[in-house]
């Protein structure tokens, strides 16, 4: 099985976020199967506005859908989004390779394992776009008000050369978090769980740290499988795709 894991950051063009990409190649590869292959291939293009402006997330939108027509070209099994679950309506859209929307399946997942959640993010605007996708998946009578850190985007390779004071400014949000009576924290972008992985912290105050690299994989792994045996998702209503020959005209112009 082969597993396409869209990163939102050009993760082979800058040393900088080196540690990251370790750390999530070296986590999927304890995570996965002995038989399914993980890959994290390079956003497409780098653009600016990476304080997750809308504009900035409207053209991650566009190259994600890109990467999801590429992957099916080249025979992956199944497409990962990055935890922005960017593209959510168009990639059902335009590929038949089951899709999993990393967010989506960590927040189900956790479900089972704790009664409530709150996000915990990497910037102010951020939580903003992560509250309004718990409006989208229905499950913010289950959330508790998140926070946010302030780790910055340069701050990558100090978090994992010199972590003791994001260490604690993580624990102080944490803290708080659990404090109001959050069960699971949502550590958001993905850089942030696998830090946290690396320093060991899965729980603070009983609360305990989700991992969604670990969530997204096991459901990719699992809804390949259950398309093997022919559980498909729904084609109708809100969902029906377009016809074979406008998929194809669209899928022109981001070629184009």
């Amino acid at each position: 099985m082969k597993i396409w894991l869209q990163s939102g950051t050009p993760l082979a063009q800058s040393p900088i976020y080196k540690p990251y990409y370790d750390s999530l190649v070296k986590h999927a590869k304890r995570v996965a199967r002995a038989d399914t292959v993980v890959e994290f291939p390079d956003l497409g293009k780098q653009y600016p506005g990476a304080a997750r402006s809308r504009t900035h997330l409207h053209f991650l939108a566009h190259e994600t859908i890109k990467a999801a027509i590429k992957a099916q070209e080249e025979g992956y099994d199944v497409f990962v989004t990055q935890c922005l679950d960017l593209a959510y309506d168009e990639l059902r859209e335009m590929v038949d390779i089951p899709v999993v929307f990393m967010t989506q399946a960590t927040l189900a997942f956790y479900s089972q394992l704790a009664p409530n959640f709150a996000f915990l993010v990497n910037s102010e605007r951020l939580l903003h776009f992560f509250n309004e996708m718990a409006d989208r998946y229905k499950v913010a009578d289950r959330m508790v008000p998140g926070s946010y850190v302030t780790f910055a985007f340069t701050d990558y390779a100090n978090l994992w050369n010199s972590p003791q004071p994001f260490i604690a400014q993580f624990r102080e949000v944490a803290e708080q978090l659990a404090g109001r009576g959050a069960t699971a924290f949502m550590p958001a972008g993905l850089y942030l769980s696998q830090w946290l992985i690396d320093q060991g912290i899965r729980e603070v105050n009983g609360a305990i740290v989700m991992d969604p690299l670990a969530a997204a994989i096991k459901t990719a792994e699992t809804m390949v499988d259950l398309k093997r045996i022919g559980v498909q998702p729904c084609r109708a209503g809100a969902w029906t795709p377009p016809t074979a020959e406008v998929r194809q005209l669209l899928a022109k112009e981001f070629q184009a």
